[in-house]
């Protein structure tokens, strides 16, 4: 047993009780593509309509951080087939679904670290005031996110952290590009 395993055992398992039980697997979708596409397009309709531009670019490089991102950790995850903790632990307190049978790297961490980099890069730009805080906001949610995969049965840490690290490269790279490169086109 490795220390990915141990770590894994000691969240799922030993931190488990009820409250828990009930909040992460509700947290846990809030980290999916899909949930995060729709709060992603929600905000640059929001930003549109109240001619929000600056929120408007960040939503849009957030978007397009996310789709990459998610596209980098799909060819990986599909290359290595790392099988879930389910699937290899015994015992383990699985609290959602999973039908990808592929738990290397997190596809919620990437998606989740993908779209909060790229607005903790640009919060200043977005909020003069206040910044810090919503920053801080920002980093509990995706730690949250990143827990809850491993609590609720279906990542080990090295998954989560894996891609974790894949998202934050991707918006780091896609931040870049659309700041040097397109810079007032969006």
């Amino acid at each position: 047993m490795d220390i990915n395993d141990i770590l894994f055992i000691y969240i799922n398992q030993y931190l488990t009780n009820p409250t828990l039980d009930m909040i992460m697997p509700i947290i846990t979708h809030f980290g999916g593509f899909i949930s995060l596409i729709l709060i992603v397009l929600a905000l640059i309709v929001f930003a549109s309509v109240t001619k929000r531009h600056t929120l408007r670019k960040v939503a849009i490089i957030a978007l397009v951080a996310l789709i990459f991102s998610d596209l980098i950790a799909v060819l990986i995850k599909n290359y290595v087939h790392a099988p879930r903790p389910f699937m290899s632990l015994d015992n383990v307190n699985v609290l959602v679904v999973e039908n990808d049978p592929n738990s290397f790297p997190s596809g919620h961490a990437t998606s989740t670290l993908a779209v909060v980099s790229v607005f903790l890069l640009n919060m200043e730009d977005l909020l003069k005031r206040y910044h810090v805080i919503v920053d801080i906001i920002l980093a509990i949610f995706a730690v949250l996110i990143m827990f809850s995969r491993v609590y609720c049965g279906v990542h080990y840490p090295a998954d989560v952290l894996v891609g974790a690290l894949i998202g934050i490269f991707g918006a780091f790279i896609v931040n870049a590009f659309f700041n040097r490169k397109l810079k007032g086109q969006i």
